[in-house]
């Protein structure tokens, strides 16, 4: 495989959507870090999820295409499948034993009928067959089990799949037909936020017919990844094929799009305009400039976008061993935690959180996701 340029902007945004999910999933589910519109801001870093799907969609058409651009091998293709396995499923499949660990603990502390039926179901046994299956974006449960964010891997693994066969279509586009991707990916955002995201059960609550929202899981999770990875290839064309540079590839347009992204979050505008202005952003990074590679090249969000798919694997982790010493028989851990951290303030809390996320990050990173990944790749590559 020809080696490209390294894209190290790709790298640190990763890390910093890394970093935003874990925040919002400490201010959902430990404590609310802040209010107003700039929680509304942090409610939508869901959208950080699709991030990765279009960054990832990105990347692949960037590192594979000289493997797949005049058709699909079968040497290759399982060279592909295995390297793409190797980078995920180690961490997903040691996440779950983690996870059962955490549930042995709570089940000692108050027994199991008194876990509650939200976490009866999370820690559901039949659960855990479907997420090392990667099938837990498919509909057959009606909310997430055992490490809840692994429903991306599942939805990224089936976009895998699809990915060199989607790849040697995209690639034969010429002239402004190389926009196609990106407005199917649209068009798809438009079916999910305004007509499947109300479809889509919640354990058993009614649904809501006027729900409008990306923040689609465990039925439409799959379609979402695709989605998101059909438009990076897309964003890929843009960037490899037609030049846009001269306009986006500048420390300003990334500003004026950050901040459009971050007011279309704060007041809340529909997803679909959020994620494209996402979208866009990553195609501003990918170009780059002496302030945006600057900027990209702090050392510490190098190192966070190093880190990022351990840190985004194990923060919800992390977040249920906290409350562990909290959960009591009928009772709710988040308040319990709440009330115990009274007089510390939650951006202090939040802070120390995050620091010990990315260590474990880092830890992870070192000496699991990296050593696993190469002894994978070098005993089933061809």
């Amino acid at each position: 495989m020809t080696h490209k340029p390294y894209l190290h902007n790709l790298t640190s945004l990763r890390g910093i959507a890394a970093i935003l999910v874990a925040v919002l999933h400490f201010h959902f589910f430990v404590i609310p870090v802040a209010t107003s519109h700039v929680a509304h801001v942090i409610d939508k870093f869901y959208l950080m999820v699709d991030l990765f799907f279009i960054l990832s969609g990105f990347i692949m058409c960037y590192v594979y295409e000289p493997n797949f651009s005049k058709g699909i091998k079968k040497a290759r293709y399982k060279n592909f499948i295995v390297a793409r396995l190797a980078r995920i499923y180690p961490l997903h499949v040691l996440t779950i034993c983690a996870e059962v660990l955490i549930f042995l603990c709570l089940v000692s502390k108050v027994g199991y009928d008194n876990l509650g039926s939200f976490k009866q179901h999370l820690y559901r046994l039949d659960g855990i067959p479907v997420q090392l299956a990667f099938l837990q974006t498919v509909g057959i449960y009606n909310f997430d089990t055992w490490n809840a964010p692994a429903w991306s891997l599942s939805a990224e693994w089936w976009a895998y799949v699809l990915f060199p066969f989607l790849f040697v279509v995209f690639i034969k586009l010429k002239g402004a037909k190389r926009f196609l991707p990106i407005i199917i990916a649209i068009l798809g955002w438009i079916l999910i936020e305004f007509v499947l995201s109300a479809k889509e059960p919640f354990m058993d609550f009614p649904l809501n017919p006027n729900k409008t929202t990306l923040d689609v899981n465990w039925h439409y999770g799959t379609l979402r990844g695709i989605i998101g990875f059909i438009c990076g290839m897309g964003i890929w064309l843009v960037f490899e094929r037609l030049n846009f540079k001269s306009v986006l590839g500048n420390g300003w347009a990334l500003i004026v799009l950050t901040v459009f992204s971050i007011v279309s979050m704060a007041i809340g505008w529909f997803d679909v305009i959020s994620v494209f202005l996402i979208a866009v952003i990553i195609l501003t990074s990918a170009y780059g400039s002496k302030n945006i590679n600057k900027f990209y090249s702090i050392s510490v969000l190098k190192k966070l976008g190093d880190w990022s798919f351990s840190i985004y694997i194990w923060h919800m982790i992390l977040i249920h061993a906290l409350l562990i010493p909290f959960t009591q028989v009928g009772g709710n851990s988040k308040n319990a935690f709440q009330t115990f951290s009274v007089n510390m303030p939650p951006t202090l809390l939040l802070v120390v959180f995050l620091f010990i996320t990315a260590t474990i990050g880092w830890l992870s990173f070192k000496y699991i996701e990296t050593p696993t990944r190469k002894w994978i790749k070098r005993k089933f590559s061809s």
